[in-house]
């Protein structure tokens, strides 16, 4: 992989990570593109650590205030009464279902082949649901009307966070706007949601990783791999804010509307290799 190559996949992995538009389908769509060496291995998990980083450093405040009060919750044995005290509970209760669901199938998922078409059809299905929920979703509800039962919820759907096509934001957004949150509540549930999921993946995929090494993978430099965990790292804190903006105000549609374009180029590309 070339300096350049890892540059474009630190940018693209930066922006789609955070704006719904599943970064995983870009690495696979990617290099059947243009061609391109697979996005895998230990460059995965660099990229996968910049992400969780960027949404470290971009919601610091909101963290530690969120383990102060976990903290002091554990600590003083004290029942959890205000927000800060109780969204690490459903956090973690959010993150079991995909952990669970993980580690039971996450063998017979890496087998699955995702050929293009399919991923098309999963953005398309993506797509429509973000339509539909942020078109009917009431958005009467705000951070501080959290429960178990969304957190239930939301830990059952987060689990298409391991369909590519479908993104780590999207089982979140649909299940906070099902439950009729708002637009603003919804997106930064959703970014605190995914952090522990992009932090495990990160630790899972460098297991292993040695510093002293010529080449931290074959066909990969230090340089580029330095570079594309900047550039992913940079990108990532400047999706984070523009997606929350962006989402408070256009809502889903947008996003929505560049996955059926991508959808539909992939349909192109396919033809046209056929014939």
């Amino acid at each position: 992989m070339t300096t350049f190559q890892a540059i474009i996949y630190g940018i693209v992995h930066g922006f789609t990570q955070f704006l719904p538009l599943s970064s995983e389908a870009h690495h696979l769509l990617l290099p059947y593109f243009l061609d391109w060496p697979a996005v895998e291995g230990y460059f995965s998990g660099t990229l996968a650590l910049s992400a969780f980083l960027a949404l470290l450093v971009y919601f610091r405040h909101d963290w530690a205030s969120i383990i102060s009060g976990f903290l002091q919750v554990i600590l003083l044995r004290k029942r959890p009464m205000t927000l800060d005290e109780r969204l690490p509970f459903f956090i973690i209760t959010i993150s079991l279902p995909p952990a669970i669901a993980w580690y039971y199938f996450n063998e017979r998922l890496a087998e699955i082949q995702w050929q293009p078409l399919l991923l098309a059809g999963v953005l398309v299905v993506i797509a429509i649901a973000f339509t539909f929920f942020d078109s009917f979703s009431r958005k009467n509800r705000g951070m501080s009307d959290w429960n178990w039962t969304d957190a239930l919820i939301l830990g059952v759907l987060q689990i298409l966070a391991f369909v590519p096509g479908a993104g780590i934001q999207a089982g979140a957004l649909i299940g906070s706007l099902s439950r009729n949150y708002n637009r603003e509540a919804a997106g930064r549930f959703t970014c605190f949601v995914i952090t522990p999921l992009l932090g495990a993946s990160a630790f899972y995929q460098l297991r292993g990783f040695d510093f002293h090494a010529g080449m931290p993978a074959p066909d990969l430099s230090w340089l580029s791999l330095v570079t594309a965990f900047l550039v992913a790292f940079f990108s990532g804190l400047l999706a984070i804010g523009g997606f929350l903006r962006t989402f408070q105000k256009r809502g889903l549609g947008t996003y929505a509307t560049y996955r059926w374009l991508l959808a539909a180029a992939v349909g192109v590309v396919y033809w046209l290799r056929l014939s």
